[in-house]
């Protein structure tokens, strides 16, 4: 979570995609971030623990409520949770272990779930929406479409939602054109790579600030950053326009991966597990050999 400013430790009690963030005064500061002290109530059935982006560092949004919202994925394009608190838009990623549960004040919650909220740029999510609302063929550019055509999508509601948050943010990598009092957005190829250079540059900023990525070398950084960038892209279209502008490679990425994969889960060798199993059980075999011995007990037989 780079940028964040607070960290929110909150009850989340599960109802139809809304529910209300309650947080009195910041109960501990550090370091520019901040922690809220929840109030924490008796835990229903339906009650789950959810760490997010805070939307202000003072009291003034005491009130604000958050929504969850279905949208599709903007790599794999399937449904997935997401949450919008004033003009943050966070992804819900849910974390399980085996045996866990919470203590909540003098309460404990048998579900020891974690649900963790990340702020992404709505742009990403807004990217394969805007691509098939310009219906391009060929070497034609596309239509232009109003913001309400461009967030009607079918069975997913949660795009309403974001209309005022994207109204000013656009611009960054649509064509705009005004007649009379509306706007019509078409997307353009060039802005959205110049917009993926920032995105680029800014991930690498942000690794340059982690103890594990200060050796490391330049052109290795740029490459993560490429792929990270990459996991939110559905089309590798926009992948591959990425790559050869920067003059980045991703392939010996991949094949690192798959050998530091394989080192890390080898693949069991029967043969050898076989051989060492059979010459064990040889040995076993001439250990327990008694041909031609005689036992200790028919040197000390009484004579009859």
């Amino acid at each position: 979570m780079l940028g964040a400013k607070s960290i929110i430790a909150n009850l989340v009690s599960r109802h139809p995609a809304r529910f209300p963030f309650r947080t009195p005064a910041m109960s501990r500061r550090s370091g520019g971030a901040a922690v809220a002290a929840a109030e924490i109530q008796p835990p229903c059935k339906e009650s789950r623990v959810l760490i997010a982006h805070s939307w202000t560092g003072d009291d003034s949004c005491a009130s604000t409520e958050s929504c969850l919202l279905h949208l599709k994925n903007p790599k794999t394009g399937e449904k997935a949770c997401y949450m919008m608190t004033a003009d943050i838009v966070q992804e819900i990623h849910w974390f399980k272990e085996q045996f866990s549960s919470w203590f909540l004040g003098n309460h404990v919650l048998e579900d020891g779930s974690l649900y963790i909220g990340t702020p992404v740029d709505p742009l990403f999510l807004l990217l394969p929406i805007l691509d098939d609302a310009r219906m391009k063929k060929g070497d034609d550019a596309g239509k232009f479409r109003s913001l309400e055509e461009i967030l009607y999508v079918e069975g997913y509601p949660g795009y309403q939602h974001l209309s005022l948050l994207l109204a000013d943010m656009l611009d960054v990598i649509c064509e705009v054109r005004d007649i009379g009092k509306c706007k019509y957005y078409r997307l353009d190829d060039s802005k959205v790579l110049s917009w993926l250079c920032c995105k680029v540059k800014l991930t690498m900023k942000g690794l340059n600030a982690l103890e594990n990525y200060e050796n490391m070398l330049e052109e290795v950084k740029e490459i993560q950053a490429v792929g990270l960038v990459g996991d939110y892209l559905k089309d590798s279209r926009w992948l591959d326009m990425l790559c050869s502008h920067l003059g980045v490679d991703l392939q010996p990425q991949k094949l690192q991966g798959s050998q530091e994969n394989e080192l890390l889960n080898p693949k069991p060798n029967i043969g050898k597990k076989e051989e060492k199993s059979s010459s064990g059980k040889s040995k076993a075999q001439k250990k327990g050999s008694t041909t031609g011995i005689r036992k200790v007990t028919q040197f000390f037989a009484l004579q009859r």
